[in-house]
């Protein structure tokens, strides 16, 4: 049939089949541009780079460096993120592999056999480093070595720089804590960049430490990675070769600035080993505005293999504890404000009590004291005596007043106004269990002496050294000053903060008497073993009675400041769980952290 042979109705059947595969195929055309042209680096509501992915499918790729900020001291020294150069195999075709003159000069430079780096590289399916140890860090090269392996222009064989975010002999662990893998808490935070496509699920964020508390900070905008490109055979794409891919962000990484000093931290911590300190911490902070200097915690832990179901991980530093007799310097700071004690009125101990199975720590008793000698003498009966003339509540003024009952870290609202806290799981102290009686007098005799339910952490009893340093005005000591770009300008400031205290402060009086008192502690009291320190010291010593289990233990406490004259730090330190019959390694452990201070600032007055 010819075409004028049909009807109007068949011609215009044909016309709109032809209009509907015309429309149908710019339909096409224009979905093409638009995912291959206009859109290739944003594609759908998850702003999906087509390109990107498109080059994923025929690259190997390693990440290099993970993007995350750098946390480093008070003086700009890296306490993360050290760079290692390290060797990186591609796989590749076997056609395109090392010939055998080139793994006998390799493995010559590796000081290894060719035995093993066969082993190694024998079925590559992804980029793989050469060598790992300490829960899979990189072994290091040397420059020499790394100039010799560069020097072959190896086709699969490349030396990179590798970021080692926690290397070997890394100090100030738990106090930074570790990244891992968590998907639920991803969500939880960062639901909007998972939506997005910046963020996968299986993204490594902080666990623990500044690393979790500065986590929004710290994450970047970026890994770098290094990429060896292949067709479908694995065989190298000619041109392409190995290239770095990196966020291109002059800004970021930023910079998390500590008020630590690293030097400082190192050698607290080797002291503590040397010591065979099993389980305890240590807490430094300058006297003026209690910046946290150093905060040492014990046992150690590897953060890139971290057993969650071990405690090593944590901070005791920031856990409370019982704290014994360093708790007496709330009773006497009671006592002296409420002016419920004469200065030369005294009490007299005889070695106990004789109700209540109170007794002091010196069996045959002191004889009579006056409460600045019981003080020095840490008298357990002067302090029961003193007790029964203050109520629960008043101890609770005072333990507020001294801040040794809530968080006292740096807390306040960033830039972004949202609520936020330095330390990661700060307790709060304790005075009394929820079901304790508080008005029974034996009760109140143990709390007087630290026991009972009082529950103090190390940074809130150095911090309380520190308040009577400032006559009484409290401070929330901050363990991170300032956030830099990766430029050096300034993006978050965290200014020197008073501690709120509704209950007020003690007197500037009351603190000059104890940090008087803390003195006689040292040349006529319970901390003596201090007279030969580089600096003349003051301190209050405590010893805390616990039960772990069936057994009866101890912990060991020492707090104070130095020099006395004019002071430059508060020091607290806390060895836990100690056998009663083992020797005092506080006093010892104290003094040594003043050395280490001393040495640091030979010109000071002693």
């Amino acid at each position: 049939m010819k075409v004028n042979q049909l009807s109007s109705v068949e011609k215009r059947r044909i016309f709109l089949m032809l209009l509907l595969i015309v429309l149908l195929f710019l339909g096409i055309v224009v979905k093409l541009f638009w995912i291959q042209i206009a859109t290739s680096e944003s594609y759908s509501s998850h702003d999906i780079n087509l390109v990107k992915n498109s080059v994923i499918q025929r690259q190997r790729a390693l990440v290099l460096e993970s993007g995350r900020g750098e946390i480093v001291d008070r003086h700009l020294q890296p306490l993360t993120g050290q760079i290692v150069k390290a060797v990186i195999a591609f796989p590749i075709n076997q056609e395109y592999g090392l010939k055998q003159q080139e793994v006998t000069q390799l493995v010559r430079i590796l000081q290894i056999n060719k035995d093993q780096w066969a082993s190694f590289s024998r079925g590559l399916k992804e980029p793989q480093i050469w060598g790992t140890q300490d829960g899979g860090k990189p072994i290091q090269l040397s420059a020499q070595q790394s100039k010799a392996i560069e020097g072959l222009a190896l086709p699969n064989v490349k030396v990179v720089e590798i970021e080692d975010r926690y290397p070997i002999g890394m100090t100030a662990r738990q106090l930074i804590g570790f990244i891992g893998q968590n998907p639920d808490r991803v969500m939880q935070l960062y639901s909007s960049d998972v939506e997005k496509g910046k963020l996968e699920l299986t993204t490594k964020i902080g666990g623990a430490g500044l690393e979790k508390s500065f986590d929004k900070w710290l994450r970047g905008v970026g890994e770098t990675s290094i990429s060896y490109f292949t067709d479908a055979g694995k065989r190298p794409l000619a041109g392409l070769d190995a290239r770095m891919i990196a966020p291109g962000n002059s800004f970021y990484p930023v910079k998390l600035i500590t008020t630590l000093d690293r030097q400082v931290q190192r050698q607290i911590e080797a002291l503590m080993d040397k010591l065979g300190i099993r389980e305890g911490a240590a807490v430094v902070q300058e006297s003026t505005h209690g910046d946290v200097i150093a905060m040492a915690s014990r046992p150690n832990y590897n953060p890139s293999q971290v057993d969650l179901a071990s405690n090593s991980w944590s901070n005791y530093a920031l856990k409370s504890t019982a704290p014994g007799s360093i708790f007496k310097t709330v009773v006497a700071a009671a006592a002296l404000d409420e002016k419920v004690v004469s200065p030369t009125e005294t009490f007299d101990c005889k070695g106990a009590m004789g109700k209540y199975g109170f007794t002091c720590w010196r069996k045959d008793g002191h004889g009579p004291l006056t409460l600045e000698e019981g003080y020095a003498q840490s008298c357990n009966i002067v302090f029961a005596g003193v007790m029964k003339r203050l109520s629960p509540a008043l101890l609770e003024k005072y333990a507020n007043k001294l801040g040794v009952l809530n968080e006292v870290g740096w807390t306040g609202k960033t830039d972004t106004k949202d609520a936020f806290a330095q330390f990661d799981s700060e307790d709060a102290g304790q005075l009394f269990a929820a079901h304790t009686p508080e008005n029974d007098e034996g009760v109140l005799m143990q709390t007087a002496i630290g026991q009972r339910d009082v529950r103090m952490t190390p940074l809130q009893a150095s911090n309380m050294v520190v308040t009577l340093l400032n006559g009484g005005k409290a401070f929330s000591p901050r363990v991170v000053q300032e956030i830099q770009y990766q430029t050096g300008r300034e993006m978050e400031q965290f200014p020197v903060k008073s501690l709120d205290v509704e209950a007020g402060k003690i007197s500037a009086a009351t603190s000059r008497t104890l940090l008087n008192w803390m003195r006689e502690v040292v040349t006529e009291g319970t901390g003596q073993g201090l007279l030969g320190a580089k600096w003349k010291l003051a301190g209050k010593s405590g010893t805390a009675q616990i039960q772990n289990g069936k057994a009866q233990k101890v912990n060991q406490w020492f707090i104070g400041y130095g020099p006395v004259d004019t002071p430059k730090y508060a020091v607290s330190v806390v060895i836990k769980n100690m056998d009663p019959t083992e020797s005092n390694k506080a006093i010892p452990l104290f003094k040594g952290i003043m050395d280490i201070l001393a040495n640091q600032a030979p010109a000071a007055a002693n």
